[in-house]
């Protein structure tokens, strides 16, 4: 026995001489009512090209998407966080357990196994952990930021999905006593829960979200939520705020224009759209700042990116024209709001010529190299 237990304390120590690359598998099985036998999640990793910072490459945990993976994430982020390290799991049934979900996996403990795993490797800053949620994501995001007690964790980020009135009810913050349990009160949110005062927090929700109300109340999802800046301000109070809250349309900026919401100088901020159920290129360019993204490093650029002029008509019906500022074919990308890879494929001649009478109305994210436009299809 004693022997058995000097080999499991060794194995720490071999983990942290190992650099973590996009090749490395790493394993964390759970098991639950839904799964007795275990569930292993899916996990896509994508490591920077270029040189290691000397302290380490930071690490956004990236959570997808109600219906999405983590492969699609990876590729949805690989050009907005180029110099961390990108690590997404793929939830249970494509969902995670927040309440109303198809999944009652322990999921805030798997993201508290994943960043133990990650942190053991020798090319990470063990210290810049960020967690970047998107809608059903965001809500798994926002349990990390009240239950997780690791420090090095060190931003939390919620897109499209602030905190909702389990999360954050009678002046306090929640997580479960035991399960979700949608028949419950508060969906059995009932465990007071105070969340580490110092990391930083981003929010980014849109006016014109149909599916998550930015002023609070009732949603499709089968959640009531907080108002989007109700719910910033009070994580700004528990990370130590003790002024008024911001009131009024916030600080412009940006083109696309967006509204800024900041506390406690820069480290606590929302910011407010108007990009739907999604985000536009100022939110993804201000969650870049956020991070601190590239600060400490330098990447090179083989090629000259293709910058979109102008798209039309948008919204459209069944033919989109995308003019560009170089000749060359280039490749597209067409993504759901919710991170799923749809199209992709080239485009050829100075004026891109799209036909996307494929789709069903709605709304649509085109990427051709690192620009970004959300697109509306009308019919």
């Amino acid at each position: 026995m004693k022997k058995i237990l000097v080999i499991l304390l060794f194995l720490p120590m071999m983990a942290s001489s190992q650099n973590l690359t996009n090749n490395t598998n790493i394993e964390i099985t759970k098991s639950w009512s839904q799964e007795p036998n275990g569930y292993t999640y899916p996990i896509a990793i994508e490591v920077p090209s270029s040189s290691i910072p000397t302290t380490g490459y930071p690490v956004c945990i990236l959570l997808h998407g109600n219906g999405g993976n983590g492969s699609q994430f990876v590729n949805q982020f690989s050009d907005v966080l180029e110099c961390h390290v990108l690590v997404a799991p793929t939830g249970y049934m494509n969902s995670w357990n927040i309440c109303a979900e198809n999944s009652d996996a322990p999921d805030v403990e798997m993201v508290g196994d994943l960043v133990d795993s990650i942190q053991s490797y020798s090319n990470i800053n063990p210290n810049k952990i960020r967690i970047l949620g998107f809608s059903n994501g965001a809500g798994l995001a926002n349990s990390v930021f009240i239950e997780n007690t690791d420090t090095g964790v060190d931003i939390i980020c919620a897109v499209v999905s602030h905190l909702n009135e389990p999360q954050y009810h009678l002046d306090d913050f929640y997580k479960t006593a035991i399960d979700t349990d949608s028949s419950l009160s508060y969906c059995g949110y009932s465990q007071s829960s105070t969340p580490l005062s110092s990391r930083k927090y981003l929010s980014i929700s849109n006016d014109n979200d149909p599916i998550i109300p930015y002023t609070g109340g009732y949603s499709m999802v089968g959640l009531d939520f907080l108002h989007a800046e109700d719910a910033i301000f009070a994580i700004a109070q528990n990370q130590g705020y003790t002024g008024n809250i911001i009131s009024g349309a916030g600080t412009a900026i940006g083109n696309p224009v967006v509204f800024e919401y900041s506390y406690l100088s820069g480290n606590v901020v929302h910011i407010r759209g108007n990009a739907q159920h999604s985000m536009n290129p100022s939110q993804e360019d201000y969650i870049k700042s956020f991070f601190e993204d590239c600060s400490t490093t330098t990447v090179s650029v083989n090629k000259t990116e293709p910058k979109i002029l102008s798209i039309y008509p948008n919204p459209f019906d069944d033919i989109l024209t995308i003019e560009m500022d170089i000749k060359e074919d280039d490749l597209f990308e067409l993504y759901s709001v919710t991170g799923k890879l749809l199209l992709s494929g080239n485009i050829a001649t100075t004026d891109k010529i799209l036909d996307l009478s494929s789709l069903t109305k709605g709304v649509y994210i085109l990427k051709v190299g690192n620009q970004h436009a959300r697109i509306i299809k009308s019919k």
